[in-house]
């Protein structure tokens, strides 16, 4: 009887195994995971290929070491010119693969271990670009009355506070408007989530629909009947701040993103709560709604520092000896605060 072997898995099998197995069927990973990730490893396989002077057929998990790694990602930010955020997401998806190898192929347990340790890169997080009230109104207003799709699509992004993509994979199914108007999004880690719509926004749908006709699922279509691209929207809200001559205050440009950034930022102006802004927007992490709730503390910090003080903090020597006196004075009028009490 032969003595057992254990089955060594080529690089090749771990690749594909790790795309059609892992991360479609074990992590039911959405398409832009699975293409993320495509691009990363497709990207440190050709990196490593030339620096070790052969094709990347010829390749093996030894690559997964920390140096063939730290060279890959010193390589993204000097020539590439790959801002740090960029960097971590690659390192994240390698960091993902190795995590898979350790799991199917054991010898390599130890190499894996110590690439999973590689810290990410850390910056400076940017103040979160927003647009003020007055502004979305603009945007608005530039909106011509026939065309009733941007006007659609700019609504539902300000109402909702939907990621681009989500907006993107919108069909008439996600749709409904009677009784009770609400859209279903389909966000991050295929997480589905309802918003309910405004009036106008409504409106405005039911406006397009009325002129889109029956050509296809999409809820949004580009010139040529095909479903609006994200490069698409962006376009639209582009020339929408261009003709609206937009510049602004807090935001180098217009983007979807800043869209969705400035319907966070109005919800918690009116007071609507961190938790509920949080199930909106769609975060996973309530951690990622505390940045906008620190701008918002920052606005009411300015608006207190402009507030003029009461006349007896402003200045004045504290009566040391009396202290119950000077905080009974504290707030009345020199006069009221000054006179002598009357003797019965």
């Amino acid at each position: 009887m032969k003595p057992h072997q254990t089955a060594i898995l080529s690089f090749q099998r771990l690749v594909q195994d790790f795309f059609e197995k892992h991360l479609a069927i074990e992590r039911n990973a959405c398409r832009n995971t699975v293409l993320a990730y495509r691009d990363a490893l497709k990207l440190f396989l050709l990196h490593t290929a030339q620096q070790k002077g052969c094709k990347a057929d010829q390749l093996d998990a030894t690559i997964f070491d920390v140096d063939t790694v730290r060279c890959f990602l010193a390589w993204l930010e000097q020539e590439r010119k790959c801002c740090a955020r960029t960097r971590n997401n690659r390192l994240a998806a390698l960091k993902a693969f190795a995590r898979y190898i350790a799991s199917v192929a054991p010898e390599h347990l130890e190499r894996c271990r110590r690439l999973r340790e590689l810290p990410p890169a850390r910056f400076e997080h940017p103040e979160v670009p927003y647009l003020e009230d007055d502004e979305i109104v603009q945007l608005l207003r530039a909106v011509a009355p026939t065309q009733q799709r941007d006007r659609a699509l700019l609504l539902l992004l300000y109402n909702t506070g939907a990621r681009v993509q989500e907006i993107v994979d919108l069909d008439l199914g996600h749709l409904r408007l009677d009784p009770i108007p609400v859209v279903t999004l389909m966000g991050k880690g295929r997480k589905p989530r309802t918003c309910p719509l405004w009036k106008r926004t409504v409106e405005a749908l039911k406006a397009w629909l009325s002129k889109r006709g029956n050509a296809g699922k999409a809820l949004f279509l580009n010139a040529h009947g095909q479903r609006l691209s994200r490069s698409g929207i962006a376009h639209i809200l582009s020339q929408l701040a261009a003709r609206a001559d937009i510049r602004p205050r807090h935001a180098a440009r217009l983007s979807p993103h800043v869209i969705r950034h400035t319907t966070a930022m109005h919800l918690l102006q009116a007071g609507v709560d961190i938790t509920t802004t949080a199930a909106w927007l769609g975060h996973s992490q309530i951690n990622t709604t505390h940045g906008y709730v620190e701008i918002t503390l920052r606005m009411k910090q300015k608006a207190l520092a402009a507030m003029t003080p009461l006349p007896e903090l402003a200045g004045g020597s504290f009566p040391e000896d009396d202290v119950l006196t000077w905080l009974e004075a504290l707030g009345r009028s020199p006069r009221y605060a000054h006179s002598s009490p009357t003797v019965p």
